[in-house]
């Protein structure tokens, strides 16, 4: 899969940018507030229909405009296409697929497929449950189509057994006549979600202790888990004997959001015992098996997106990144002037929004 060309107007800081792509490496180069990550953040969009900066669309106009237009250009073993994103302020954006309107989001994230890593994932090993719950549910959504339809429907379903639950006293009539339906429906979609993460962090698993493996050359192992009801029979027992403590607490205790993935290193807990650089290299680890599973399940490589990572990076790491992805197309972000004539590939300065082609 590669990206052949990007257009912006009114996004962030451009007022307007047609960038061309090569193949391998492209690098927006430039100071900080340039808007190099807004280029990213652009391309980022059309893979997941979201930022990863921001949850309000009208966060990325231009603060004078009432309306931002991005364009992708990509192809893939089959065909080119095209996708098309229009932000609007006060209204929902509107999405085409090669000329098509495509109205709901589940069918429109997965067709262009991009693996983000920037600095605030080489903390997802010590960070809380909710940040291996996002890298799941980003990389499943460009997968499963299905996945991300159903994880939208829970979320609904939660806010509305939610409302019951802090309303219990206010409103009990409501509550004695649809918390029951409503139970039966979030353990319904908490099953699919379920099967579907289990059955890629098995995957995962294996792919991240092969990465980190080599990385390590050998002397330390990983092992991924994620332990949880698989069976709405289950989901539902969970959520109806908990009842009284739900209403206590004002919201649902059970269920897939509050879900973790259980990561060990030599056999120990690593979000105890890991080092700050075991936890970088089980954060790469991750991210290049997000990337071999989009592969080997879909026969493309995606995309790699890299937000100013390298500079996070020792040597060693960088190398090993690099080697990892050849065969893939590369997007990274950087404000290291060094070593960019050795780069085979674009070299694209980023001034005030402005995209100029240097190499």
């Amino acid at each position: 899969m590669i990206c052949k060309k990007i257009r912006f107007k009114d996004f962030r800081n451009i007022s307007e940018a047609d960038i061309e792509l090569c193949p391998e490496v492209n690098i927006f180069y430039g100071n900080n507030a340039e808007g190099k990550t807004n280029a990213l953040e652009g391309i980022y969009l059309f893979a997941h229909g979201k930022s990863f900066r921001t949850s309000s669309d009208k966060d990325m106009i231009s603060f004078d405009k009432d309306v931002a237009n991005c364009k992708l250009y990509f192809e893939d073993s089959v065909r080119s296409h095209d996708m098309e994103i229009k932000l609007i302020r006060g209204s929902r954006k509107i999405c085409q697929r090669n000329g098509v309107v495509i109205k709901k989001m589940s069918d429109f994230v997965g067709y262009f497929r991009a693996v983000l890593f920037c600095p605030e994932h080489l903390s997802v090993i010590k960070d809380g449950p909710s940040e291996r719950r996002n890298f799941l549910d980003s990389a499943i959504c460009q997968l499963k189509p299905i996945y991300l339809a159903s994880l939208q429907r829970y979320n609904n379903i939660l806010n509305q057994r939610n409302t019951l639950l802090k309303n219990y006293e206010e409103d009990r009539q409501s509550f004695d006549r649809t918390f029951d339906l409503w139970s039966a429906y979030l353990a319904r979609e908490a099953a699919l979600i379920a099967r579907e993460r289990y059955e890629y962090v098995k995957v995962l698993d294996g792919y991240v202790n092969s990465f980190f493996n080599d990385m390590t050359l050998g002397r330390e192992s990983t092992k991924m888990d994620y332990s949880c009801a698989l069976t709405e029979e289950e989901y539902l027992q969970k959520l109806t004997s908990n009842v009284e403590k739900e209403i206590k607490a004002g919201t649902t205790l059970y269920g897939i959001h509050k879900d973790d993935i259980d990561i060990y290193l030599n056999g120990n807990e690593a979000r105890s015992f890991c080092s700050q650089g075991q936890q970088r290299c089980l954060a790469l680890a991750m991210k290049l098996g997000e990337g071999e599973i989009s592969r080997s399940v879909t026969g493309e490589h995606p995309v790699f997106l890299f937000d100013d990572i390298f500079s996070e990076l020792d040597s060693k790491r960088k190398e090993y990144v690099t080697n990892g992805i050849k065969k893939c197309q590369v997007i990274i972000t950087s404000c290291e002037k060094e070593g960019l004539e050795r780069v085979a590939g674009n070299v694209i300065e980023v001034t005030q929004g402005k995209y100029s082609r240097i190499k």
